[in-house]
């Protein structure tokens, strides 16, 4: 994320305050069902974040993950963006439609500078009432 957030110091002193949104497209493995989730970098020190982080929000994706549980689970970088590997899988229900989900795919360029192709972490993912968030190490 430190990459991220010193591409982000202009945006930042032009009002962003250190949520910035992706153009990011969002799918549900196994079946790649598509996901119109809004996906956004929080940076540290900003809009009460602790840590940077990857919020993607979508009502319902949050089901994901245990209630009040997260989980350090694999995310790997794959062409133009990321993986997030469950636990187990789990079905979930979004806009009235059930998914079966056993990873997410987050594509989006700007993911690989954060993660790159073919690179793996454990990263905190947590849920939160409009989705989940990711929580990357340092390093990244």
């Amino acid at each position: 994320m430190r990459r991220i957030c010193a591409r982000f110091v202009q945006v930042i002193s032009m009002g962003a305050h250190g949520k910035i949104k992706l153009k990011a497209q969002t799918f549900l493995m196994p079946r790649r069902d598509k996901v119109y989730a809004s996906v956004y970098i929080h940076l540290k020190g900003y809009a009460r974040a602790r840590v940077s982080h990857l919020d993607i929000e979508k009502v319902g994706l949050g089901k994901v993950i245990h209630r009040r549980r997260g989980n350090f689970l694999q995310v790997k970088g794959i062409k133009q963006g990321i993986e997030v590997t469950m636990r187990e899988s789990r079905e979930i229900e979004i806009d009235a439609k059930k998914s079966k989900v056993s990873s997410i795919v987050v594509l989006d360029p700007l993911l690989n500078e954060v993660l790159e192709e073919n690179k793996s972490t454990r990263a905190w993912v947590g849920r939160k009432y409009d989705g989940i968030y990711i929580g990357f190490r340092k390093e990244e």
